[in-house]
């Protein structure tokens, strides 16, 4: 009797181009470390990379988010047999796009209505990315755009672990954000920008990065029934 291979569940492409986005982020910092030591003390000359790194590393994680939400989203349309797949409110808002009433669109012939669904997507993504609106890649805007993608509310809820509550982790991302902000449009910081604040948030979103998969896997079980891709996990958190 020969078995059934089991299948074997492939590691999120998302969290992949995460890592290989952030060796970017490890290489300036050992720029860091050659040009101004290992030791401890103020560090001279060398916060302009501090500053590069922030910036870089807001730029990866408006990827993964960007990744993650459109990755989530395909798969959720290859598997689903059925429009009702998805929320009511994320029908309700894709049918109002093409204009016309709700049961029209969903009882297009064959796979008529996912086209509806991609074209819902492309113009969500457009909105959200496209138009710039994750410069600023705060809890608020990426709450937003699962829950109208895919109707997965509060993402944002999920972000906590063992010392970090929700009200801080979502505080310490939009302090962040603000921190990129004024280094991208002042130059200059209130404070110094330090090696320990590049290395820190790098850690911070990495464990934001392992939840938000994590998350979106068990979501995504419930509404198709299958694991698209494997769990992460980060030191404790996962």
């Amino acid at each position: 009797m020969r078995l059934k291979k089991k299948r074997r569940i492939k590691r999120p492409p998302h969290f992949i181009s995460l890592q290989n986005n952030l060796i970017e982020i490890h290489r300036i910092l050992e720029i860091h470390t050659q040009i101004a030591g290992s030791g401890p003390g103020y560090k001279h000359n060398v916060q302009v990379l501090n500053k590069s790194a922030v910036v870089l590393l807001l730029a990866c994680w408006e990827a993964y988010i960007e990744d993650l939400a459109e990755n989530c989203f395909n798969f959720m349309l290859l598997k689903a047999d059925v429009p009702h797949v998805f929320p009511d409110h994320v029908l309700a808002t894709a049918a109002k796009e093409v204009r016309k009433h709700d049961i029209d669109v969903w009882l297009i012939a064959n796979a008529g209505w996912k086209d509806v669904l991609k074209s819902h997507k492309e113009k969500l993504l457009e909105y959200y990315v496209v138009r710039g609106a994750f410069n600023t890649p705060n809890p608020d805007k990426i709450d937003h755009l699962f829950a109208n993608l895919l109707g997965m509310t509060s993402l944002s809820r999920t972000w906590y672990w063992s010392g970090m509550s929700v009200v801080k982790s979502t505080e310490k991302l939009n302090k962040l954000i603000e921190l990129r902000g004024n280094i991208v449009h002042r130059v200059q910081t209130s404070k110094n920008v330090t090696k320990f604040d590049v290395s820190d948030n790098k850690e911070f979103i990495l464990r934001l990065a392992v939840i938000s998969n994590n998350r979106a896997i068990r979501y995504l079980k419930e509404k198709i029934g299958q694991q698209p891709w494997r769990t992460m996990r980060y030191k404790k958190t996962r």
